[in-house]
């Protein structure tokens, strides 16, 4: 990640530090980042003054596409606030996508469980975040029409499961939807489980670094 200063900076130590070549690549790489500024003088005399700094959010985004590979079509605002949540709160970060995915709503941030799959693998991928052998069991069920995911131990997860196979044992030459329908209603809703990730430790002035850029864009935006 770039940071510059308010002050000039010939253009190649400028080219230097944020990695371009000549004033066109210069120029839209500045803006890109967020950075206000001006330049004057010709070819490799040219100077640049940096006139404003970005602010927390231009950075946050700065950071995701130039450093993190995001795609600059991303839409920032949902990925900065699922990483709110995701990196900040160790109850949110190991639950379920569609827990996720509630819980968000909930709280009035519109991501659905596919958006936060992409940037679920997209964390993998970067190695920031890794699945772990342990799993996370919970219930599914639909209360007036609106789906409710509770958690359950291993033993009710298990238990739930054994209460379909033994339906099914006792009538083999029918299909699986009414041992489903037996289990849900003795059980109260489908047992399912999630693997659980953790952040990666190699990367934590990383996690850090990006949950600053998230916490403060927040904290802008809400301070007016």
């Amino acid at each position: 990640m770039i940071k510059l200063d308010l002050r000039d900076y010939p253009i190649g130590l400028l080219e230097s530090i944020i990695n371009t070549n000549g004033k066109e690549a210069t120029d839209r790489k500045l803006t890109s980042y967020g950075y206000g500024f001006t330049s004057n003088g010709s070819g490799r005399k040219r100077i640049y003054t940096i006139s404003s700094l970005p602010n927390s959010f231009q950075q946050f985004k700065s950071f995701c596409v130039f450093s993190l590979g995001f795609s600059p079509q991303t839409d920032f605002v949902k990925l900065r606030n699922f990483l709110f949540y995701f990196l900040g709160n160790d109850d949110f970060s190991w639950r379920p996508h569609e827990m996720m995915e509630a819980y968000l709503r909930s709280e009035g941030k519109g991501i659905t469980r596919q958006t936060i799959t992409t940037y679920h693998k997209k964390l993998e991928q970067l190695e920031l975040v890794a699945s772990v052998g342990d799993f996370v069991y919970y219930r599914v069920r639909k209360d007036c029409g609106v789906q409710v995911n509770e958690i359950i131990t291993k033993e009710e997860y298990n238990a739930a499961w054994a209460s379909f196979f033994q339906w099914r044992n006792s009538y083999p030459d029918a299909d699986s939807r009414p041992a489903y329908t037996h289990m849900y209603n003795e059980f109260g809703g489908v047992p399912r489980k999630h693997i659980k990730v953790e952040k990666n430790g190699i990367y934590i002035d990383e996690l850090n670094y990006l949950f600053d850029l998230v916490s403060n864009s927040i904290m802008e935006e809400v301070s007016g």
